[in-house]
């Protein structure tokens, strides 16, 4: 049985898997025993895939939309790239790149990029040889026209 046929099983009992401060798989009290038994049959798959979650929680790690529209796995500067890597396989998701985000926690949107001192600072560095002339706007009459 694969484990997210196990999830689903708990999830149709409404029973919950958890593990504690030492890292040991709780399970709720009064769960019907055939789930006690499934959840034992499989407790070290769940006891990997609810750590692998608490460590992309933990660490901040983050699922963005790259610009041609495939998704990447983001991590922030000074993760342990080997734990992300075996947390990505437990959950399935090896196939996703891994890109950085030097952006430490904090994800800004195309906009706010763009808008950022340093980008306007080198833009301005990187001013063209010669200026366009500015366009001038036909002046608008408002007002009666008188006979």
């Amino acid at each position: 049985m694969e484990i997210e046929a196990v999830f689903d099983r708990l999830m149709e009992a409404g029973v919950s898997v958890r593990l504690d401060s030492e890292g040991k798989l709780r399970i709720d009290k009064g769960a019907p025993e055939e789930v006690k038994q499934l959840v034992r049959e499989h407790k070290q798959a769940i006891i990997d895939v609810k750590r692998a979650i608490a460590i992309m929680n933990n660490r901040g790690i983050r699922i963005i939309r790259l610009p041609l529209g495939h998704h990447a796995m983001a991590y922030p500067l000074g993760t342990d790239l080997e734990e992300i890597r075996w947390a990505m396989k437990v959950l399935g998701q090896e196939s996703m790149p891994l890109v950085l985000n030097d952006e430490g926690l904090k994800w800004m949107t195309w906009n706010e990029w763009k808008l950022r001192p340093e980008v306007w600072a080198r833009a301005k560095r990187q001013e063209p040889a010669c200026e366009p002339k500015p366009e001038v706007q036909p002046k608008l009459k408002f007002g009666r026209k008188t006979a």
